[in-house]
């Protein structure tokens, strides 16, 4: 019985090759669907004898610009289409050889030509250098921007036009009521950086869109009001990871703020973050006014305090993890790292790990209202762990591994003689000579007291 031949991988590569080759000679519908813009390919079956078609899969949208165009014309252009579904839209050959205006006109978005608003869902690649949007971008449910990377003076930036936004309006908005009638999801900002050129707005705000929603890898820059807003009906969201925040020439005002998480759930958590204010007029850096959070990696620089817990809504269960006051390099008034507010919200189970302050003198690494405990930069420049419980009989429950502040600490003998904080318990688990001890205002030192 003869075995089959076997064609060498080389020769079968080369027949694909001048098969293809000769297809694409022969079939000029292909290259012509390209040059639509459509730069992928599908099969079509049927009887229309038509092989090969570009695809709405992947649009370049270079090719669809004029000189007539805007940024945000071009690609409202593609979403409004009548063949177009979901697609990439490959915007990174733009303003290309029409000479397209990176600037938008007055009023428009790439969804939105001033009077309408195209719901459609969509992947953007963003081309670098500058774009200048008028009004605020409001993006709908399963939409993606994705620029060229997120340095300053580099990659690509969004600029917000100067004197055209009104105080307090976002710069790019997840969502809205109108779009999501329950919550939305899929909506991501990555790789860009925004510039709100000194103005009093807000860089992303996110109140509508929930799981698989998201920004990694973005510089809020020259942002005057709130850089990331989190609240209302975005529970489920993030993370909002990679993030830097920098008022840039422009001092900070009292409401200036890298971030505010309130009101929420819980969110998939701050992570990778550095806050700087030219000033410390900026009050606070990180709002946490919400539930079931993790805030960890962050740098904070000319805030009065960098992370504020629990001053406008009741936070619960939050976690911060390797949280740094970085002020004396930067020439800047040093802040209170982490304060915990005592202003009627509940805040409760708390757990901190990692805090620093570089600020040293007149600075304090902890303030804790409920508690009237305040942990020094010069005592307490580092602090491995402060756990506040919940509250109990008009105190709390605490655990630090501060030396200068009252604490319940466990151990399997006596603790002898050294110094301690007044009120601190102590556990001897043998039990020998006594099982619980007390440290003493008068002395500052350990008693038994069973």
């Amino acid at each position: 019985m003869k075995s089959a031949t076997k064609l060498a991988p080389s020769l079968i590569f080369s027949a694909v090759l001048v098969f293809l080759i000769s297809w694409s000679a022969a079939d000029p519908t292909s290259a012509a669907a390209q040059g639509q813009g459509n730069n992928a390919v599908y099969y079509q079956s049927g009887s229309s004898g038509v092989c090969c078609k570009g695809s709405s899969a992947f649009i370049d949208a270079s090719v669809f610009a004029t000189s007539a165009d805007t940024f945000c014309s071009a690609i409202y252009k593609i979403l409004n289409s009548a063949t177009y579904t979901a697609a990439v839209i490959d915007a990174r050959g733009l303003p290309g050889s029409a000479g397209t205006s990176m600037t938008c006109a007055a009023g428009w978005t790439p969804w939105n030509n001033g009077t309408t608003f195209l719901n459609k869902p969509s992947t953007i690649l963003l081309p670098a250098g500058t774009i200048v949007i008028p009004v605020t971008w409001g993006l709908p449910p399963n939409t993606a921007l994705i620029g060229v990377g997120d340095n300053i003076g580099a990659g690509t930036t969004l600029q917000a036009k100067a004197s055209s936004f009104s105080a307090g309006t976002a710069m790019i908005q997840f969502g809205s009521s109108s779009l999501c009638t329950s919550a939305c999801s899929g909506i991501s900002v990555e790789n860009l950086n925004l510039d709100g050129q000194g103005q009093a707005i807000n860089g992303i705000v996110n109140a509508f869109s929930q799981d698989l929603s998201y920004v990694d890898h973005v510089s809020l820059y020259q942002i005057l009001g709130t850089g990331l807003s989190v609240s209302g009906n975005a529970s489920h969201s993030g993370p909002y990871s990679n993030i830097t925040f920098d008022t840039g020439a422009y001092s900070g005002v009292s409401a200036t703020t890298c971030a505010s998480v309130n009101g929420l759930s819980d969110t998939r958590g701050l992570h990778h973050w550095s806050c700087k204010s030219e000033t410390n007029d900026a009050t606070a850096g990180i709002l946490l006014d919400s539930s079931n959070n993790t805030v960890e990696d962050v740098r904070l620089i000319g805030f009065y305090d960098g992370i504020r817990v629990g001053a406008n809504s009741n936070a619960k269960s939050n976690v911060l993890l390797n949280v740094y006051g970085d002020t004396v390099g930067s020439g800047l008034t040093p802040i209170n790292t982490v304060h915990i507010e005592s202003l009627g919200n509940t805040v409760t189970d708390l757990s901190i790990m990692g805090l620093g302050n570089a600020g040293g003198s007149g600075t304090d690494t902890l303030k804790d209202d409920l508690t009237s405990t305040q942990l020094s930069g010069t005592s307490d420049p580092y602090v491995a762990i402060y756990a506040l419980g919940k509250s109990a009989n008009g105190g709390y429950s605490r655990f630090t591994t501060s030396p200068n502040a009252a604490t319940w600490g466990v151990g399997s003998s006596a603790p002898g003689t050294t110094s301690c904080s007044p009120g601190s318990l102590y556990s001897n688990t043998s039990g020998s000579p006594k099982a619980l001890y007390v440290c003493l205002g008068s002395t500052s030192q350990w008693s038994g007291v069973k």
